[in-house]
């Protein structure tokens, strides 16, 4: 599995002010259409402004412009799968700390990554600080969730400042329109499957295998529903920016 090369049909969001996406379409088995998002956070740091980076795509001038000089602090996996491109990145900006879920720096060390912080605690909300980000400058900028019921070790994480929440497999909410928004049909077969929607026919499936061990992932939901969040903010799929609080609990209503 690996990203388009090279990378188009890329579709810039500023879902909330200081939060910038880049979508673009990322296609598996030649047919589900998951679409990719990476997300940068524009924020306030104790050596000065700068960014954080969320399951960054492969480098790209849209990257860049979004960045807009701004150096970047950290680079973030959100689980142990969404961390293809963060060898380009950290090179590209060695000063940037790496940041995942424990278990993340052996999965890189063959890659020469080295995973500066990696998140042992699981399933409550913990605060940046209590991670070892000594360069956050308001204690409520950002908090995370990581959990151990997902197959994936899921880091999801919250922008206070915003209100946004940002997941990358924890949520999936398809047909992945906006990522495929910059690109058009290429057939009837193209056209059809579009129709019936595969994704979001097999999205509770995916969904469902992908959460190991519900009791711990009920415990993790809970905790991530304390928080004020009013846009969600996927890897796959549309954000979801309406009635989003409702759909967060439609979504997991079967576990809360």
């Amino acid at each position: 599995m690996s990203y388009p090369s090279p990378l188009t049909g890329i579709v810039r969001r500023d879902p909330a002010p200081n939060v910038i996406t880049l979508g673009c379409p990322f296609t598996i088995a030649g047919l589900v259409k998951l679409g990719a998002r990476e997300t940068i956070i524009k924020a306030q740091f104790t050596s000065g402004p700068g960014a954080f980076v969320i399951s960054p795509l492969p480098f790209n001038a849209d990257s860049d412009t979004a960045l807009g000089g701004l150096p970047i602090k950290y680079i973030l996996a959100p689980n142990a799968v969404h961390h293809m491109a963060i060898k380009e990145w950290k090179e590209l900006y060695p000063d940037a700390k790496v940041v995942g879920c424990r278990g993340l720096g052996r999965k890189k060390a063959n890659d020469g990554v080295v995973v500066d912080i990696e998140v042992a605690e699981f399933d409550k909300v913990l605060s940046a600080k209590e991670l070892g980000m000594d360069d956050i400058a308001e204690e409520e900028d950002f908090k995370f969730i990581c959990f151990s019921g997902h197959k994936n070790r899921e880091l999801a994480t919250y922008h206070g400042k915003s209100k946004v929440l940002v997941v990358a497999d924890l949520i999936l909410n398809f047909p992945a329109t906006d990522q495929y928004s910059a690109t058009k049909s290429i057939g009837v077969v193209d056209t059809i499957l579009g129709m019936l929607s595969i994704e979001a026919r097999l999205q509770p499936y995916v969904t469902g295998r992908l959460f190991k061990d519900k009791q711990a992932i009920k415990k993790g939901v809970n905790a991530l529903s304390t928080l004020d969040f009013e846009k969600i903010v996927m890897c796959h799929g549309d954000i979801i920016e309406i009635d989003t609080r409702a759909k967060f609990y439609d979504i997991f209503k079967a576990l809360l």
